[in-house]
C-alpha cells in the first residue's frame, strides 16, 4: 500500500510538471483559445436572443463577431495609445511628485521619529520604469496578430456551438447522454451567465469610474477606466487595485486638495454598490472564491503566462468552480475553492 501510494503521488507530480511546460509551450496557441472561449460564452446570451428575435443564424454570427472585436481594437488601440502616451508623461508628473514629497517630507519633519521620504522614493527609477510600462505594452502590430487569431477560433467555437450537442448525443447512449446532455447544458449556461453579469457589471464600473474622473478633470480617466473595467474581473483585489491607482493619479496631478479625498469616495461607494448589491443579484447567486487561492492562481498563471495570464487567472478558477459544482464526485473540490 505504501509503494502504490508512493508510486501514485510520484506520477501526480510528474504530470503536473509536464502539464506546466506544456502549457508554457503552447502559451501562444493557448491563451487565443481561452481568450475565444470566454469571448464567446459572453456574448453567447446576445447571440441567443438576437437568434429567438427571428434574426438569421448567419446574419447575427457576423454582427456578435463585428461588434465584439471592433470593441476589443478600439480598447487595444486605446490602451496602447495612451499608455505611451502616460509613459511620456511620466516626466511632468516626476516633478509634480517631487514638490508633493519636499511638502510631505516638511509635515514629517515634525514626527518624533525620522522618516527619509526622500531617499525612499529616490530608489525609484524613472528610466526604469517608463521602460518597463513601454515593454508592457508590447507591439500594436503583435495585438492585432492575437486578435486575428482570437477572431478565427470565436468563429469556429460559435459555428460548433450547436454541432456540439448532437456530438454527444451519439457519443453516448441512452441515460447516460440525456445526463451528460444536462450536465453540459447546466455547466454552460452557469458560465454563460456568469461571463455575461461579470462584463457588464466591470463594464458599468469602469464607465462610472471613467466618467468620475472626467467630471474632476484628472488625466487619462478613460485609460483608467478601461483599467478599471479590465481589473473588476479579479474580485476583490482588482476593485482596490483600480481605486488606487485612480486615486494616486489624482493625488499626483491635484496634490493635497479635497479632489483625490472626493475621488476614493465615489469610487468606493460606485465598486461597494456594484459588487456587494447589484452583481450578487444579477448573478443570483454567490460564487465566491477563496482569496487565498484568487492570490495564488494570479500569482502561478502571471508566472505562466505574464500579465494576459493575471487577467485570465479569476475568470479560469472561476469557470473550473462551476465545472466542479456540477460533477457530484468534483463537488468537494468546489467545496474547497470557495471562501
Amino acid at each position: 500500500m505504501s509503494e502504490s501510494r508512493i508510486t501514485r503521488i510520484s506520477l501526480i507530480i510528474i504530470v503536473l510538471f509536464v502539464t506546466g511546460i506544456i502549457l508554457k509551450i503552447a502559451r501562444p496557441v493557448l491563451l487565443p483559445f481561452l481568450v475565444a472561449m470566454f469571448i464567446s460564452y459572453a456574448v453567447s446570451p446576445v447571440l441567443d436572443w438576437m437568434i429567438r428575435k427571428k434574426v438569421p443564424k448567419i446574419l447575427a454570427n457576423v454582427l456578435i463577431l463585428v461588434l465584439t472585436f471592433s470593441v476589443i481594437y478600439l480598447l487595444g488601440l486605446l490602451i496602447y495609445s495612451s499608455g505611451k502616451y502616460f509613459a511620456s508623461e511620466l516626466p511632468r508628473y516626476s516633478q509634480q511628485l517631487n514638490s508633493l514629497i519636499s511638502e510631505f517630507s516638511g509635515w514629517l519633519a515634525h514626527l518624533p521619529f525620522r522618516v527619509d521620504v526622500p531617499t525612499i522614493i529616490s530608489q525609484l527609477n524613472l528610466e526604469k520604469i517608463t521602460g518597463l510600462l513601454l515593454g508592457t505594452l508590447g507591439s500594436f502590430l503583435t495585438f492585432l496578430g492575437n486578435l486575428f487569431l482570437v477572431f478565427v477560433f470565436v468563429l469556429f467555437i460559435l459555428a460548433g456551438r450547436e454541432k456540439f450537442e448532437r456530438k454527444l448525443a451519439l457519443a453516448f447512449s441512452g441515460e447516460k447522454a440525456v445526463y451528460v446532455n444536462r450536465l453540459v447544458a447546466s455547466i454552460n449556461r452557469q458560465i454563460q451567465k456568469y461571463l455575461a453579469v461579470k462584463t457588464v457589471t466591470s463594464l458599468l464600473t469602469g464607465a462610472l469610474a471613467a466618467m468620475i474622473l472626467a467630471l474632476f478633470g484628472v488625466d487619462f480617466a478613460l485609460l483608467l477606466g478601461v483599467i478599471t473595467f479590465i481589473l473588476n474581473y479579479i474580485p476583490s483585489i482588482g476593485s482596490i487595485l483600480a481605486t488606487i491607482l485612480a486615486v494616486l493619479v489624482a493625488f499626483v496631478q491635484f496634490g493635497n486638495s479635497l479632489v483625490p479625498v472626493w475621488i476614493l469616495i465615489l469610487l468606493a461607494l460606485v465598486q461597494t454598490t456594484i459588487g456587494n448589491f447589484l452583481d450578487p443579484k444579477l448573478m443570483g447567486r454567490t460564487l465566491d472564491l477563496s482569496p487565498l487561492l484568487v492570490i495564488f492562481s494570479l500569482i502561478f498563471w502571471g508566472w505562466l503566462w505574464g500579465i494576459a495570464g493575471m487577467f485570465l487567472s479569476v475568470p479560469l478558477m472561476a469557470v473550473i468552480k462551476i465545472i466542479f459544482e456540477n460533477v457530484p464526485s468534483l463537488k468537494f473540490l468546489a467545496i474547497l475553492m470557495s471562501k
